[in-house]
């Protein structure tokens, strides 16, 4: 008889961490790591205050009572990895909306300076706040805009060049056709 065996499946993949973009996430990940050791270093240093103190108290106490370790430092011990682990999760909490409140403030100027380049304003600068990441963007977006106005001030020069001096039909067709050729380069 043949031994039946389940088939792999095709869809189940080993899961594996992707960063998308390392300096942004790493910077987010080292940021909760240094929040997770700070809290971790916190508790040592006064949980060990405790303990030394429990432990001088129980063993000249030792004669009359024998409590195990866990009874003389268990609930305490309990108390401070509660406290600890809220502390943590809250800080790391005030973190991720501090992080969050500046991405969104970067996107926002980013967006605002879009919605300003729609009605015609390519002149205000993005100055976007954030990680890195997001004011490289806007440094990006202001490049472009900047290269975007610099070729309307020459089509705008050449406009007026074409309205204010008389030239031959030949010369005025090669430098419609030029000025036709930059603005559609702008304006596909």
């Amino acid at each position: 008889m043949k031994e039946m065996r389940p088939q792999p499946s095709q869809h189940l993949t080993k899961r594996r961490i992707l960063f998308v973009k390392p300096r942004l996430q790493g910077t987010f990940a080292l940021s909760f790591a240094a929040i997770a050791f700070a809290g971790g270093a916190l508790f040592a240093w006064i949980f060990l205050r405790y303990a030394r103190t429990a432990i001088r108290v129980a063993s000249l106490q030792g004669h009359y009572e024998f409590l195990s370790p866990h009874e003389i430092i268990g609930g305490e011990l309990a108390r401070y990895v509660v406290i600890m682990s809220a502390g943590v999760l809250a800080v790391s909490l005030l973190v991720l909306l501090f992080q969050v409140h500046r991405i969104r403030g970067g996107v926002g100027r980013i967006v605002l300076t879009f919605r300003n380049s729609m009605e015609g304003d390519l002149s205000s600068i993005t100055n976007a706040a954030g990680p890195s990441e997001i004011a490289e963007l806007g440094r990006m977006v202001d490049a472009s805009r900047s290269r975007i106005l610099s070729r309307i001030r020459e089509i705008r020069a050449d406009a007026e060049f074409l309205l204010r001096h008389p030239l031959t039909d030949e010369e005025y067709a090669k430098r419609w056709d030029a000025l036709k050729s930059a603005i559609g380069r702008i304006v596909p």
